[in-house]
């Protein structure tokens, strides 16, 4: 048997570090188990290492899911709308591929609930449109009408109900910015329990894990929901979720838009919301340990390409320990 430099079996450490990505991907995650997991992995470069290559194979779904796209181009919509659990039916493990173990059926319920956002989701692998970690892509829908991804962004192209209604797209995730010019087509993008009408002009659109924020950066737009018709200006925003629509608020556009310039912005901030805002953009993942410390609030611009500045200015400013393990993990306590 094959023993590691702490005097363990390999395979011994090997389980538990996958036992350790299962729990974060199981969205049951919480501060304390940052904490044991960041105690787990001090315990000698062994644990660190067994950690790594348990998330390595997780994240290796992406490369499957990348390879499954392009052998089987026809099943790439059909393959979104299946639903895998953690219930498996061990003598239907064959579906999931030949010679795949019960750790390659947890790596496909990771594709479609990754563990704490570090990888896409598999409905995200089959959208139309999707850029990665710091990418941002630009596409052009029809004369004067184009779509901006921001990072982490996927959607989708959708049949419209005729040559009137213009063009139509779903937000899978992300973020986009649509710029609509006079004589452009009408565009409709659906999100959670909403549409969004551009109109002439420009409206961002970001979709978060239980709300999306409708923002009107120029001209007008107008939100459709089970609540009516809703009318945005210039420099207003909405928050639309399962418990509605709610108020329209003012926003600060060119804080709104620093993602377009590379930066992102925060002005005063609360911490915990800044760190997810970092999550986005920042390989890897960011983690809250500490209740008092998501309380404190941060302002200031930080380029896309250099977030770990950001850390270091939360770790200065606000007395944060910083924990820094394998595979981008952070903890902030």
């Amino acid at each position: 048997m094959a023993f590691n430099s702490s005097g363990e079996p390999a395979s011994s450490l090997d389980e538990e570090a996958r036992a350790w990505v299962h729990r974060l991907q199981s969205g049951q995650a919480r501060g304390r188990d940052a904490r044991l997991l960041s105690d787990w992995c001090a315990r000698s470069a062994a644990h660190r290492e067994a950690f790594a290559r348990a998330r390595q194979e997780w994240h290796d779904i992406a490369a499957v899911a990348r390879t499954h796209d392009r052998l089987f181009p026809e099943r790439r919509r059909r393959g979104a709308a299946v639903a895998v659990t953690a219930g498996v039916d061990p003598r239907r493990r064959w579906l999931l591929g030949a010679g795949m173990s019960a750790v390659g059926a947890a790596v496909v319920v990771a594709a479609v609930r990754p563990p704490l956002g570090l990888w896409p989701s598999w409905g995200e692998f089959a959208a139309d449109y999707r850029t990665g970690i710091g990418e941002q892509s630009r596409v052009a829908l029809a004369d004067a009408l184009d779509v901006t991804l921001n990072t982490r962004t996927s959607l989708s192209l959708r049949p419209a109900g005729g040559a009137e209604e213009g063009r139509r797209i779903q937000l899978i995730a992300g973020e986009i910015a649509v710029r609509r010019g006079p004589d452009a087509l009408p565009l409709t993008v659906d999100i959670e329990g909403a549409q969004v009408l551009p109109g002439v002009g420009s409206v961002a659109v970001r979709r978060m894990a239980e709300r999306c924020v409708v923002t009107c950066t120029e001209g007008a737009a107008v939100v459709l929901s089970e609540a009516g018709r809703l009318a945005l200006r210039a420099g207003e925003r909405v928050d639309v979720g399962a418990g509605g629509v709610g108020a329209v608020s003012a926003v600060d556009v060119a804080q709104a838009l620093a993602w377009r310039r590379g930066v992102v912005a925060f002005s005063n901030t609360p911490l915990s919301e800044a760190v997810e805002e970092i999550n986005r953009y920042r390989a890897g993942r960011v983690v809250l340990t500490s209740n008092a410390l998501a309380r404190h609030r941060l302002s200031g611009h930080f380029r896309i390409d250099a977030l770990d500045e950001a850390i270091g200015q939360i770790e200065v400013l606000f007395g944060a320990r910083v924990t820094r393990l394998p595979a981008g993990l952070v903890m902030l306590g």
